[in-house]
């Protein structure tokens, strides 16, 4: 059982920094998610929406506010979000009644991960020298003419828990501390969630570690 849990406590950090990660790519800074935006995502969770489903929807409501009249806005909350990906959920939905899919061009995609891969091994360990094997397999993974993204999302996995493990000391404090600060009377459970979001957008943004997930791409 502990196995199954941790398994699945896994999957919903993974959902929740992924959204994060990509939300903060688009809108900048701050980088940090309101409590609000916290419970936007776990609505998000709890209807059962794929995190790519949700990847989509925040990425049209960019486009959205791009193109807005009479001036372009700023995407400048997650609640914002909401109604497009609402919306490719239904469509994703409704692709899967029809037993159709829509093309995605995942060998683009791929090609711009194995690239990111390849400048980060390049780049030398530093002090991420904890991810190489990891990323080496992703590379291995990325250069094969089919492509499992099971097995990145799996490595994508991997390579966040080391970052955890590995961060510590007088950033991890600040970090606590920020999200102590930012987001009070959460509980436990939702304050380390919150707490694993900064520490992996903090090391990825120090250290330019990419991402392995073709859903970031």
């Amino acid at each position: 059982m502990a196995g199954k849990r941790t398994t699945l406590e896994a999957r919903r950090s993974r959902y929740f920094q992924g959204i994060a990660a990509a939300f903060f790519r688009l809108r900048g800074a701050p980088f940090v998610l309101s409590s609000g935006e916290m419970v936007t995502i776990a609505g998000w969770e709890q209807a059962g929406i794929p995190l790519d489903v949700v990847l989509e929807g925040v990425r049209r409501a960019h486009e959205n506010s791009r193109r807005a009249r009479p001036a372009p806005g700023r995407l400048s909350s997650l609640s914002y979000c909401d109604r497009e990906v609402r919306r490719a959920f239904q469509e994703y939905r409704d692709r899967r009644v029809g037993g159709t899919r829509a093309p995605v061009a995942r060998s683009a995609k791929a090609g711009r991960a194995r690239e990111a891969v390849e400048r980060f091994l390049e780049a030398g360990a530093g002090e991420t020298g904890y991810l190489r094997e990891v990323y080496e397999q992703a590379l291995t993974l990325l250069s094969r003419k089919a492509i499992r993204e099971e097995g990145l999302e799996t490595l994508e996995a991997d390579a966040e828990r080391l970052i955890l493990e590995q961060a510590g000391g007088a950033e991890r404090v600040e970090a606590e501390k920020q999200v102590r600060a930012d987001f009070a009377g959460r509980s436990a459970a939702q304050y380390e969630d919150i707490l694993a979001v900064e520490l992996v957008r903090r090391a990825r943004e120090k250290h330019g570690i990419p991402h392995l997930s073709l859903f970031y791409y």
